[in-house]
């Protein structure tokens, strides 16, 4: 028997209750997590939202807890991510805080300071702070009607990641909601995309983006083009034009062609469009495709993320940020991550690593992977139990815009300091919108790039067919 078909005959329960959409999973059933742990989540969620909001009516979500040192800072990405958690939550009131945030993202592309062409930065200042004795007094919307772009910390380059899941969450939207205005902005982000971000290497897909002076980066990733794949998928679906087909086989090209069936892993992509990265073996490349994809053959990456990435992070394990009797397994960012140097911070004035530290958004990632893949729910539990645990140990005291973060809410980015090990960046013990919102569709079993959007009602049909 093929690999596919012995998958299939052992794993009948796993995937029962599973939808099937588009080439993708949609959702999972059980394991679940508590209804009361899900709605501290969202009550989480819903205090980053609220932080700013008598500075500008339109807004964003400040990404991280004030104490990460990052001030109104709010990232596309964990905006995006928000709006999918929120679509996905039943509360009174869900609805219209995912209709705010779609409506936020939509003014931002037709409101840059700069750019005219449908594109989304990589953060925005979402509210007023003080830095170095300097009052920055603005919301998201400035005075003049341009979003609020710039800063200390030049988040202005405009990434294939972010912009991607911004379109999904948009299509998300519009599918719920007929909204038009959705449906246009998604439809821009894919247009940009495939303008401006087409590898011309040999390997196809679609690069990273621009950087901050808006010059057009090279790299092309697996993380990124697997996401195109979901994206593309449905702007197919709901403008009925092939050419989004082409464009989501380029994508799938270049993630098809990251596999390596003798490692059972997704390469993490290629610095130039020519030649690939071998190592180190990132955790996104994995979960991103494997959530797109859903290709039995391709199955055993998440059995490599379970032998190469997984972690324990205690008191004990250098530099850690956990109190003494406390530990946690999950996941790591990257290979290189376990080797990073703990003498060394991750940037200069910053906390020096622990190799052992769970990223837990990742975390969250694996186990919705592993919910919707034939490796079933027992392994899903276990790191849905890691995610519980720290949502309700972790990040006590913590603040947003000076108030108090709800008790139990939040889920922190990582367990401690944590390098990412490929560039010099990090994840911290900070509660952050994007490790929640990734626990709250862990949580429910809910895939964001299992092709048609699960929040679709059932009649639904495509944008040509009306």
């Amino acid at each position: 028997m093929s690999r596919r078909a012995v998958l299939t005959a052992v794993s009948g329960v796993a995937l029962a209750g599973a939808t099937l959409a588009g080439g993708g999973v949609a959702r999972a059933g059980p394991p679940a997590v508590p209804r009361a742990a899900r709605q501290r989540a969202m009550r989480f969620l819903d205090a980053m939202l609220a932080a700013h909001a008598a500075s500008s009516e339109l807004r964003l979500p400040q990404s991280y807890a004030d104490q990460i040192g990052l001030y109104a800072t709010g990232f596309t990405y964990d905006a995006a991510l928000a709006i999918l958690a929120y679509l996905d939550d039943d509360r009174p009131g869900s609805l219209d805080q995912a209709r705010l945030l779609g409506q936020s993202l939509v003014y931002a592309q037709q409101h840059d300071p700069r750019y005219a062409d449908g594109r989304l930065r990589q953060a925005y200042h979402v509210g007023p702070y003080t830095r170095a004795g300097v009052l920055q007094p603005y919301g998201f919307v400035r005075p003049d009607g341009t979003v609020n772009v710039g800063g200390a910390f030049g988040f202005t380059g405009s990434g294939t990641g972010e912009c991607a899941w911004a379109a999904l969450a948009l299509c998300a939207l519009h599918r719920r909601t007929g909204d038009d205005r959705f449906f246009g902005g998604a439809v821009r982000l894919g247009e940009w995309i495939a303008q401006v971000c087409r590898s011309s290497g040999p390997l196809g897909g679609f690069t990273a983006g621009t950087d901050r002076d808006g010059a057009a980066l090279a790299r092309v990733s697996t993380t990124h083009n697997a996401d195109l794949v979901a994206l593309f998928g449905q702007l197919a679906e709901l403008t009925g034009d092939r050419v989004w087909l082409a464009r989501r086989a380029d994508a799938l090209r270049l993630v098809t062609g990251m596999w390596s069936p003798v490692r059972q892993a997704f390469f993490a992509g290629t610095p130039d469009g020519a030649s690939v990265e071998r190592e180190p073996m990132q955790l996104e490349a994995q979960t991103h495709a494997w959530l797109a994809l859903a290709d039995l053959d391709r199955v055993g990456c998440l059995d490599t993320v379970t032998r190469r990435l997984t972690v324990t992070d205690t008191a004990a394990s250098p530099n850690s940020a956990l109190a003494p009797g406390r530990s946690f397994t999950g996941v790591t960012v990257s290979t290189a991550s376990r080797t990073a140097d703990p003498a060394v911070p991750i940037e200069p004035g910053l906390p020096r690593p622990d190799p052992d530290a769970v990223w837990l958004e990742g975390t969250a990632q694996y186990a919705l992977a592993l919910r919707l893949s034939p490796l079933g729910p027992v392994p899903a539990t276990a790191a849905l139990r890691t995610l519980i645990a720290a949502q309700a140990r972790l990040g006590a005291g913590q603040t947003v815009a000076g108030r108090p973060l709800p008790a139990g809410g939040g889920v922190t980015a990582a367990t401690s300091p944590l390098h990412v090990g490929f560039v010099a960046s990090g994840y911290y013990p900070y509660a952050h919108v994007a490790a929640t919102a990734w626990y709250l569709l862990a949580a429910t079993g809910t895939n964001p790039l299992g092709g048609a959007a699960p929040w679709a009602p059932a009649s639904s049909a495509g944008r040509a067919a009306r």
